[in-house]
């Protein structure tokens, strides 16, 4: 994660960069900027961005017992057993021999609708709601022994894991600008976040067969090619954290402004088992009307 958020800087740095130079090239007289045709009123925007979750929470997709997701819910089930079993064309047994110690998120695509309500040019309310959907990816290890009598070593197999997940973030705080040109302005922000979060995916494949770890039976048992009665399964809820962040803002003569920024949270999002607050970091384009 280190090296992800020294890449966000840089990058943020050198936007910051690119948009000072221009900013200096206009008026260099100090102008407080008005984010509002009005002055004081409503302005709306949209984002657009990526996010780096916590990996903390990640590891919900990794198959341990201790999840209520696990890989042992497949495995001790005969006939997903047995379909394993002649997938891997087995001769004697197959068991998991490792599962995923590092799981994590892949950085996500976050677009967002975005509003403030102006007090002066310097004070501001905002509110935004961003979507995301996060993707882990790793392997889960199968031991498949030969036949006892045989001295051959056993083989590993490596085959996917993979989990998802849907979130919506929903900020609520304070917006306080520092205007340096009639351009140019740069701004902090910082408050409270709700969050919702559901679960797509929490699955492994063995010979491109999907192997679906949420328990959508009940107390019912699966049975290959049976009609075995399913359940649906919401995993996931609304969690609470908070954000701070800054950012640039360029203003442009038409009214509409652009802000390049970085966002930081500090969360809990509701995954069984996985509650703790956890850090997050975002980089974004705003564009404002």
């Amino acid at each position: 994660m280190k090296t992800i958020l020294k890449n966000i800087a840089l990058a943020n740095l050198m936007i910051f960069a690119g948009i000072n130079a221009y900013a200096q090239s206009g008026e260099e007289n100090n102008v407080e900027v008005d984010y509002s045709s009005n002055g004081r009123g409503w302005t709306f925007g949209l984002n657009i961005g990526v996010y780096y979750a916590s990996k903390n929470t990640a590891a919900f997709y990794n198959g341990s017992s201790d999840n209520v997701n696990s890989a042992e819910f497949i495995m001790s089930n005969e006939g997903r057993y047995e379909e394993i079993y002649k997938a891997f064309n087995a001769h004697d047994t197959v068991f998991v021999a490792g599962l995923p110690e590092n799981m994590h998120y892949k950085i996500a695509i976050q677009p967002g609708l975005y509003a403030q309500f102006s007090f002066n040019p310097n004070l501001a309310l905002i509110i935004q709601f961003n979507y995301m959907k996060l993707k882990a990816n790793d392997v889960i290890t199968f031991e498949v022994d030969p036949i006892a009598s045989v001295s051959t070593p056993p083989d590993y197999r490596l085959c996917p894991m993979r989990g998802s997940e849907e979130r919506v973030y929903a900020d609520i705080g304070i917006k306080r600008t520092y205007p340096q040109t009639d351009k140019f302005s740069y701004f902090v922000t910082g408050g409270l976040n709700v969050n919702s979060t559901k679960v797509k995916q929490c699955s492994f494949y063995v010979a491109e067969v999907e192997y679906d770890m949420v328990n959508q039976y009940g107390n019912n048992i699966y049975v290959p090619n049976g009609n075995t009665q399913t359940f649906p399964v919401y995993q996931g809820g609304i969690g609470v954290g908070m954000f701070a962040g800054g950012g640039a803002a360029l203003t442009f003569g038409n009214g509409m402004v652009v802000e390049p920024g970085i966002t930081a949270h500090w969360l809990m999002v509701k995954l069984d088992n996985y509650k703790n607050m956890n850090p997050g970091v975002g980089a974004y384009l705003r564009f404002m009307f």
